[in-house]
């Protein structure tokens, strides 16, 4: 649904609604809706003294919902229902999350008062525009319904207040709309969806009773069990604060990592990790759902510095948080009130993270091969922004990018078969170690996850310093051009 060209001012709104619920008043009356005129001058007298109760709730707005508040209230999952009074052919074209297709006829009528039975705290009636549901709405009122609203300027202002990109609203200026702009992708996938959904035979997701060892799950199971996880939401400040899942807690990816110079590197110390995790309310035994956007290597890095404490009931949202948009889960701007714990982690479990000196010793031996996750310029030595430019002698290179696919409805790995075949091809099993490597072990902290966790390669280790450490120390070998065969 295209935003309209020229959506009503603020201040000239209100004019607008009036007006409507006039034309409404006008129409009722033609068709004889309206209480029929008194029959004695002393009734049409009190009549006139005392107006219609709707005519107040006109002229204070409370007949109406402005398009931010009906907005926030269907993101947020709250009891109101929204019936669309448009013809059935532009209601399948396109309509709100959850809406109901009637005529106004309808509304009115025996279907309308049978829907209205069972109808939640708020009804919101909406159209291209408001006159049409303010016919109803008065009709609705009359019969003593207080509960139903007008959308305020229709699915017309819906458009251009809420699905418009924020730069291009009317009236927005730059503050306004770089604070609308975070929340932005997640309001526009949750109204507009994220296109054709994914093959059922291209997910990853295993959606296990219980939560036991790293894996992937889907938005439905996390929806069924947001009362049994911690959520931790690995995304900017500005993303989280603007929407998040209902219950979740931002975790500051770079407070896990040493600051070295202009970037983040390794892993903090265990104890300082801990730390971290219970600073957010996480203790050792809660199972955990790490929430990205389009980086899903920002959850596994998360994963990894859980994994290095023991903890090993955790997932990662398969699609981030446009696919939980995109399938309307709710979204809410509320903050979560968190309740520092104490975290103790288990015994040393770090099983997986390989130092520079053992990859080293384990090449020369023949026992470990190098996977490089970088971009292919990086890889080739071509552009650089380490101490030497290359890559570990022997290493083969597959882009990480290689390996994701982004549509408007999530960021989505390749489909298994496909990924497994591709990297059975490139490291063989059986071969030896495989040591994944990226600039810093952020971008190598998915492919290991993947391999490991997803893929069940025994065989896999995460070099976490990975090229900014190698490059670094000049007693270590460099090479550029192609991955070596």
């Amino acid at each position: 649904m295209n935003p309209p060209a020229n959506a009503p001012a603020d201040g000239v709104r209100p004019l607008l609604a009036v007006a409507a619920m006039l034309l409404a008043v006008v129409a009722a009356v033609a068709f004889g809706r309206l209480a029929p005129v008194p029959a004695t001058a002393d009734a049409a007298a009190d009549a006139a003294a005392t107006p219609p109760a709707w005519l107040h709730d006109i002229e204070t707005g409370a007949d109406h919902i402005d398009p931010d508040e009906l907005a926030r209230s269907l993101l947020a999952g709250e009891d109101v229902l929204v019936v669309d009074v448009r013809p059935a052919d532009e209601f399948a074209g396109w309509h709100l999350p959850g809406a109901v297709n009637l005529p106004v006829p309808e509304v009115v009528g025996a279907a309308g008062a049978a829907l209205l039975a069972r109808a939640p705290a708020r009804v919101v009636l909406c159209s291209n525009g408001a006159a049409h549901p303010a016919q109803a709405w008065v009709e609705l009122r009359r019969q003593g319904r207080t509960n139903a609203f007008v959308l305020d300027g229709g699915l017309d202002a819906f458009v251009a207040r809420v699905l418009t990109p924020p730069s291009l609203r009317e009236g927005a200026d730059a503050a306004s709309a770089k604070s609308a702009a975070a929340g932005w992708p997640l309001v526009r996938a949750f109204f507009l969806g994220g296109g054709s959904p994914r093959a059922a035979d291209a997910l990853w997701a295993t959606d296990p009773a219980a939560l036991t060892r790293p894996t992937m799950v889907s938005p439905a199971w996390l929806r069924a069990r947001l009362r049994d996880v911690a959520v931790l939401d690995v995304r900017s400040a500005a993303e989280h604060d603007a929407l998040h899942v209902p219950g979740s807690v931002r975790l500051d990816l770079p407070s896990l990592r040493v600051r070295a110079g202009d970037r983040d590197h390794f892993l903090r110390p265990d104890a300082e990790l801990a730390a971290a995790f219970g600073a957010l309310g996480l203790t050792a035994d809660r199972p955990v759902v790490l929430v990205a956007d389009d980086k899903p290597h920002d959850a596994t890095l998360a994963a990894l510095a859980l994994l290095r404490l023991g903890h090993r009931a955790l997932a990662v949202l398969e699609g981030g948080m446009l696919r939980w948009a995109a399938e309307r889960g709710q979204l809410t701007a509320a903050r979560t009130a968190v309740a520092p714990a104490t975290y103790a982690p288990r015994a040393p479990a770090d099983d997986f993270t390989l130092t520079a000196d053992a990859l080293e010793a384990g090449r020369q031996a023949g026992a470990v091969r190098v996977l490089d996750v970088r971009p292919a310029p990086a890889f080739r030595g071509e552009t650089s922004t380490e101490a030497r430019p290359g890559h570990i002698p022997g290493a083969r290179n597959r882009p990480l990018a290689g390996d994701l696919q982004r549509t408007a409805g999530g960021q989505w790995l390749t489909p298994r078969r496909e990924l497994a075949s591709a990297y059975d091809a490139l490291l063989p099993r059986g071969a030896g170690a495989v040591a994944v490597s990226c600039r810093t072990g952020h971008a190598a902290s998915h492919t290991y996850f993947v391999l490991r966790y997803l893929l069940d390669r025994d065989d896999v280790r995460w070099y976490a310093g990975s090229w900014t450490e190698w490059a670094a120390r000049k007693d270590l070998p460099a090479a550029t051009g192609t991955d070596t065969p």
